[in-house]
């Protein structure tokens, strides 16, 4: 398959933050990020960060680090939203400390029925979603304003680092050929994709569930499916890409990408 693809256009209770800007000397491996502001988050257990803020115009990228064993999942959300939501519950009688959350995905974001309807409508989006021990990357495609990390289901400590991007120029990212592996969510790039050339994205998986692979451009604004594979597999495709975007791999089996023109 070919197509053209252009990226160049265009428990408790969780502690505290650390804002700081960071730059990269050579640009060829992340982090740092160049001209990104970072945020330092960390929790144990169940519970919501301090307030952030975002201010870029480039995607979000968390990375998440989790301790435990059990079931594991980080949303962002949106604070004032949230506060709103739990001020209702409250009013009404109904506490959400005791709940318990799911862990079929497809309830992970919509709680049950009744008290979480309105605490719901503050998830922005999906940051991490595992079980057992979690170390892996996400990019988000978020405007700027106020945000949290609530960990819904945690039982162990857990650390989050929140890269706020710009929307970097070409020539700014890692040169190909790329190749990398892992066995958990990752975030590759910047990458400097350059002048518009016939690309390779070739990507191999071993394990069970859904595995997939995007590229998605400088903002977060638009990705194109790379692969998508359920269980062990391989796929590859030839593109033809320019300019600065991002390889997200969203898999928890023992995978392979590589990336050459």
């Amino acid at each position: 398959m070919q197509r053209r693809t252009y990226l160049g256009l265009a428990a408790t209770g969780v502690v505290g933050s650390v804002a700081g800007c960071t730059s990269a000397a050579d640009g060829s491996e992340y982090p740092p990020y160049p001209d990104s502001e970072t945020v330092e988050l960390s929790g144990d257990g169940v519970g919501t960060s301090d307030r952030f803020e975002i201010s870029l115009d480039g995607p979000t990228l968390v990375d998440v680090e989790h301790e435990g064993e059990d079931n594991f999942t980080v949303v962002l959300a949106d604070p004032d939203a949230d506060d709103e939501a739990l001020a209702a519950n409250d009013s009404a009688g109904e506490t959400n400390d005791s709940e318990t959350p799911s862990t079929n995905e497809s309830t992970v974001l919509a709680a049950n029925e009744t008290a979480e309807t309105e605490v719901d409508e503050s998830i922005v989006a999906r940051v991490a979603s595992a079980v057992g021990p979690y170390d892996g990357r996400s990019l988000l495609p978020v405007a700027t304003g106020s945000y949290v990390l609530r960990a819904l289901e945690a039982d162990a400590e857990w650390t989050a680092t929140v890269y706020d991007l710009p929307a970097y120029e070409d020539g700014v990212g890692t040169p190909l050929p790329i190749k990398r592996e892992g066995t958990q969510w990752d975030v590759i790039g910047p990458v400097d994709f350059g002048e518009p050339a016939d690309t390779e994205f070739s990507f191999s998986v071993s394990g069970e569930g859904i595995h997939r692979v995007f590229v998605t451009d400088r903002e977060a604004s638009d990705s194109n499916t790379m692969a998508n594979i359920q269980n062990d597999g391989e796929a590859s495709v030839s593109l033809i890409v320019d300019g600065v975007g991002y390889i997200e791999v969203l898999s928890f089996g023992e995978w392979t990408f590589e990336l050459s023109t």
